[in-house]
């Protein structure tokens, strides 16, 4: 029976949680402990490396945990419902670190929290991602309920980008640009904390009454070790192409996420309310991905789309940075720039939330496929061990960008009038290296294999 639009609704919400953390992250963390705080970017890198390694090494421990489990509240609820308060609790300290913390106590306290953070979101997350690939078993239906997780993931990061940014930040006299001044940073902490928590239980409450119907690991087989899961599902040559692109997609993901808010402030010189101008062209630009994601799976497939998203993604994410380097992009005064950049943000909106939902809703095809035939239930390790290596080569991006821009010397806690023209210039050319890996995160996707059904579902 097809799932209803409330019920799709309800598991969606969930999403906002991960994505407020992750924008949280993105904007916020890296530039408010190097910029605002004075931590280098070394030291930076190395702690939310750190605090990444751990969470990608916890994430196949909890969806193991969690596919193995059984209760009268289900397999993955339980789990869901314990993550909500250590998460907020977690998230508000990281941003309210005490005065007069040194170089030493700045990197212990972000490498402390944000390992608190992300083991209470991988407590969270990995069950709930495992509990929308059980939600059913039709092959486009995965796609409808990947896409409704989506939309309410982009309108947790509206409320972070589109008010967060200017209503946290309002430009000042006293700062040159109002994401320096500290005063904004204890707001982010509350209600990102409150956001975050609040996800959570509505999601959990609103798909309590699909427990009955989701499928239990019954199985009479043994179950297998963690050792024997991991090489249970390496041998699926279409998980070892999503397992590979995810690999490269988030080498560039974390350089780039590390370096965006340098770039806003520095590269392109804009002020905290044009920053969240912007951020809307990526905002509008996923909806539409999300909403173009089953008639292209239905025109063309999933695999070719998730190929065509990953190169246009790409290509949208650094021309302006590359023609800008050249002289060929219009200047900050000109009539063009926020249009073009609009556009080209727009552009890579649409392809990465094309790209995500696709790699969702194959997943989700993979553990299934990996169901009928070994009998064993294991949605959560699959999508915990795709989330592995996402998380750890994501570190390395942050840990190249953190120590690149001590090599390039970028100066910390500086105005951007401070900052030479050759600095800023050596900060593009470093977040161009994240190129190199999105475009070949494509060519790994050609290896996926499955196919969608000869005979098309009919969705209500």
């Amino acid at each position: 029976m097809p799932l209803s639009r409330k019920k799709k609704f309800a598991y969606g919400v969930g999403q906002i949680a991960e994505t407020v953390k992750s924008t949280g992250f993105n904007i916020f963390l890296f530039f408010f402990f190097t910029q605002v705080l004075g931590l280098s970017g070394s030291l930076a890198g190395l702690a939310v490396m750190i605090a990444l390694v751990f969470d990608a090494v916890t994430d196949p421990l909890a969806g193991y945990i969690s596919d193995h489990s059984r209760s009268r509240f289900g397999r993955r609820h339980p789990f869901m419902l314990a993550a909500a308060l250590p998460l907020g609790i977690a998230w508000y300290f990281l941003f309210t670190p005490p005065d007069g913390l040194g170089q030493t106590g700045l990197f212990l306290w972000l490498t402390g929290f944000a390992v608190l953070v992300r083991g209470a979101i991988t407590l969270y997350y990995v069950p709930y991602l495992g509990l929308g690939a059980e939600l059913t078993l039709d092959y486009h239906e995965r796609t409808s309920v990947a896409a409704w997780r989506g939309f309410c993931g982009v309108s947790g990061a509206a409320v972070v980008v589109l008010l967060g940014v200017p209503l946290f930040f309002p430009e000042t006299a006293t700062f040159e640009n109002g994401l320096l001044n500290p005063a904004g940073y204890p707001l982010v902490a509350f209600f990102g904390a409150l956001l975050m928590a609040a996800s959570i239980l509505l999601s959990a409450w609103g798909t309590r009454g699909q427990i009955s119907t989701l499928p239990t690991n019954n199985s009479t087989q043994t179950p297998l070790s963690l050792r024997e899961n991991l090489f249970s599902i390496w041998r699926n040559s279409s998980f070892r192409a999503l397992f590979l692109g995810t690999l490269l997609v988030a080498i560039s993901i974390g350089i780039t996420q590390t370096l965006n808010m340098h770039l806003n402030v520095y590269f392109w010189g804009l002020t905290s309310n044009n920053i969240a101008l912007l951020g809307a062209g990526v905002l509008l630009g996923w909806p539409v991905g999300i909403l173009l994601t089953k008639p292209l799976h239905q025109r063309f497939d999933k695999k070719p789309t998730i190929i065509g998203a990953a190169l246009v993604a790409a290509l949208a994410s650094n021309i302006a940075v590359v023609l800008a380097l050249l002289g060929m992009f219009p200047s900050q005064s000109s009539a063009l720039f926020v249009p073009l950049i609009l556009l080209l943000l727009f552009v890579g909106g649409a392809a990465s939330g094309l790209a995500m939902i696709s790699g969702a809703s194959m997943m989700a095809d993979v553990a299934q496929q990996h169901a009928d035939h070994s009998g064993q239930q294991q949605e959560g390790f699959f999508f915990s061990a795709i989330s592995f290596t996402g998380k750890m080569a994501a570190a390395a991006g942050y840990l190249v960008a953190g120590i690149g821009l001590d090599l390039i010397g970028f100066p910390l806690q500086a105005s951007p009038s401070e900052v030479s023209i050759t600095q800023v210039n050596h900060l593009a050319m470093l977040s161009l290296s994240a190129g190199i890996f999105a475009f070949a995160s494509a060519c790994t996707y050609t290896r996926y294999q499955l196919r969608q059904p000869a005979t098309k579902a009919v969705l209500c």
